[in-house]
């Protein structure tokens, strides 16, 4: 990819049609064609870590397993927009996470892969990394901007968004860590293979997180349009207990009751089109004798 023109690899990444990976499902090519467009000395990128949604812990294991491939997104997206410095926002409740980034970003600068004049490119990135204190609203990337410098993390209204005027005022790419570790995929095989995976305009592979109350839980990664029946069946193994319905996408997700496991795939528009949210795709189950009622009230009281 150091070969290719910024503008050549931002294509790729329209190619692929790779949408936000942390929730939103944003065209991921779009946030980079806008950053790159901006003129400005200094710009920034982010790698948006700070994993709230309750059930979810795959930008962990992301983190934990293969930080390599993380920051290797991050280095492609930098070098896409022009970004010199980039942030990881990690939750401090993931010290392992932290400790392993560290420690690659060091290897890293050791050998030449980041730091001033990569490789002689003329290239420079430097990795920082934020821990963030817990706050679920700096998940939302203007807080977390607000976050990193020091302020209340609150959001504020868009426009201008953050690829114009972000991190002290300057152009900033936000992604998600599954979204960066797409990415590396996309400029070894090229943006039409992603593209070929998946259904519709939800193109690539998700991860899902799959609660205690599946007879085999934790993460899979799945085509995206994989029906939700065989995630939940042939990958879960079912559930351990009579359950009513699944808190999917985070507190602001919908609750999926189990009749409608059938009506739905693992993709961006099979869950808008029947009223629910796909989100960073954590699965909770609510067991059947828990009152729906006494979870709803916990839900307003977490968001507020």
């Amino acid at each position: 990819w150091r070969l290719m023109k910024p503008d050549e690899v931002v294509k790729e990444v329209l190619d692929a049609g790779l949408r936000g990976r942390g929730g939103g499902g944003f065209p991921t090519g779009k946030k980079w064609e806008l950053a790159l467009k901006q003129q400005s000395e200094q710009k920034y990128l982010i790698c948006n870590a700070d994993e709230g949604d309750p059930g979810a812990f795959m930008d962990r294991s992301l983190l934990e397993c293969d930080p390599y491939r993380v920051i290797e997104g991050m280095m492609i997206a930098s070098y896409a927009i022009g970004a010199s410095v980039a942030y990881i926002y990690c939750r401090a409740e993931y010290p392992l996470a932290i400790e392993r980034l560290l420690s690659s970003i060091k290897k890293c600068e050791e050998y030449g892969i980041l730091g001033d004049n990569i490789l002689q490119s003329g290239f420079s990135l430097h990795i920082k990394i934020k821990k963030g204190a817990g706050a679920f609203v700096c998940g939302e990337e203007t807080a977390l901007i607000a976050s990193i410098e020091g302020k209340r993390g609150t959001p504020r209204p868009r426009p201008p968004f953050p690829a114009e005027s972000g991190l002290w005022g300057k152009p900033t790419l936000i992604n998600n860590v599954e979204t960066l570790a797409c990415i590396p995929f996309i400029l070894n095989e090229g943006g039409d293979k992603f593209a070929s995976i998946g259904k519709g305009k939800s193109t690539g592979t998700k991860l899902v997180s799959l609660d205690s109350f599946f007879n085999r839980p934790g993460i899979y990664e799945v085509d995206m349009g994989t029906p939700l029946d065989v995630v939940i069946n042939n990958l879960g193994g079912g559930f351990k207990q009579k359950i009513k319905a699944m808190h999917i996408g985070g507190p602001l997700g919908g609750l999926v009751p189990v009749e409608k496991i059938n009506d739905l795939t693992v993709d961006f528009e099979s869950f808008a089109a029947n009223g629910f949210l796909l989100g960073h795709a954590s699965v909770v189950c609510i067991p059947e004798d828990f009152p729906i009622i006494k979870y709803l009230e916990h839900l307003f009281q977490f968001t507020a």
